[in-house]
């Protein structure tokens, strides 16, 4: 604590200030004093105190007094404010301080910052067969040109879009490249078909399935998932080889190289119903789905409570009829099907192994996965 402040509250409280050795040895000088026997040093003591509080008190004084003209003659009284249910009406500025200018309402925008005419925008700007290197634009238009347009700024989109029309033309590939764009931009839902199972390995009728989905949905996301057998459903080659997820899926991906909507993966669960039980938990809501089956021994129904559950937790999914979306098991003009034992048992002999594998495939591919494990 200050001196000042010290001084304050013994002035103000004194049987309250806890005695401190400078106070003690003030109140002996003025015993002493007192009595006469005061020393010259106590004598100098006392006379501090009495300068120190002759400056206290002048300090008080002058802020009293100073309060008491700021407020003017009289106790203090509250400035009124508005009467209840009045309009609050702001203070004046003092002279020579202008005014706070009221906010400025933002421009309305130009016809091409409207959502139409942004949307033209990018469909120009993805439909535009160039290669946008080759294409002299400055550091600021190429970076305007490939990204979205968006409302505000749209206008110079459409500005650079139309120096590289004049400068440098368009493909003849323009017409049909703009209506794949637009095809697109008319999809409402995402379909989604999910194709699981074991694979052991796959054969031909597991492409021809996942060929019928994939033509039948073309601007769907086909996923077949591989599960992970347990020990009992294991399969081995003829050489007591353990087929592996791995292999399942290298040889499934030879089988739809030419589908460009088809992905591979293997699933870590050992079930094929689990994995594609688990895969429409990641799935976005309102996505469209379809659980891969066959017609064939009502295989069909093992999606039956798929629809229920994922509605159950929540998922916000279209699952599909499963019945409905089942598709044929794929036999030869015999009627024989398709065999992936066969596979396993023969896969070092081509022509035995020609008939379960689809046509494009070289056999030669399967005996080379094979050989690797």
């Amino acid at each position: 604590m200050s001196k000042f402040l010290k001084k304050i509250a013994e002035l103000t409280n004194p049987s309250k200030t806890p005695e401190t050795p400078e106070d003690a040895a003030l109140t002996k000088a003025e015993d002493d004093d007192r009595q006469g026997k005061a020393t010259p040093l106590q004598k100098k003591l006392l006379q501090k105190k009495r300068q120190l509080n002759q400056a206290i008190g002048n300090k008080l004084d002058k802020a009293t007094q100073d309060l008491k003209t700021e407020q003017g003659p009289g106790d203090f009284v509250p400035r009124p404010g508005p009467e209840t249910g009045g309009e609050f009406a702001p203070a004046v500025p003092p002279p020579g301080i202008p005014p706070v200018p009221p906010p400025v309402e933002p421009a309305p925008p130009e016809p091409l910052t409207t959502e139409g005419e942004t949307f033209l925008v990018n469909l120009a700007r993805k439909a535009l067969f160039v290669d946008i290197d080759e294409v002299g634009l400055t550091d600021a238009e190429r970076e305007s040109i490939n990204k979205d347009a968006e409302p505000e700024t749209a206008k110079k989109v459409a500005k650079v879009l139309r120096k590289i029309i004049v400068d440098y033309g368009l493909s003849e590939e323009f017409v049909s490249r703009a209506n794949v764009i637009l095809e697109d931009l008319k999809k409402n839902d995402r379909v989604v078909v999910l194709v699981p199972g074991s694979f052991k390995p796959p054969h031909k009728g597991h492409y021809e399935m996942v060929k019928n989905y994939s033509e039948t949905w073309p601007q769907s996301q086909v996923h077949v998932l591989i599960s992970a057998p347990s020990a009992r459903s294991e399969r081995k080659t003829k050489d007591g080889k353990i087929i592996t997820p791995v292999t399942a899926q290298q040889i499934f991906e030879l089988y739809v190289e030419p589908l460009s909507n088809v992905t591979v993966s293997v699933s870590e669960y050992p079930s094929p119903v689990t994995a594609a039980y688990e895969s429409l938990k990641t799935l976005e809501p309102g996505t469209t789905v379809v659980l891969g089956a066959s017609k064939k021994d009502d295989d069909w129904k093992r999606w039956s409570y798929a629809s229920p559950w994922a509605e159950k937790q929540g998922l916000g999914l279209n699952i599909l009829d499963p019945a409905e979306t089942a598709v044929d098991v794929t036999t030869d003009i015999s009627g024989r099907p398709y065999s992936a034992g066969n596979i396993r048992d023969n896969f070092d002999n081509f022509e035995m192994i020609q008939h379960d594998i689809p046509d494009h495939v070289d056999p030669a591919q399967i005996k080379q996965i094979f050989d690797l494990l």
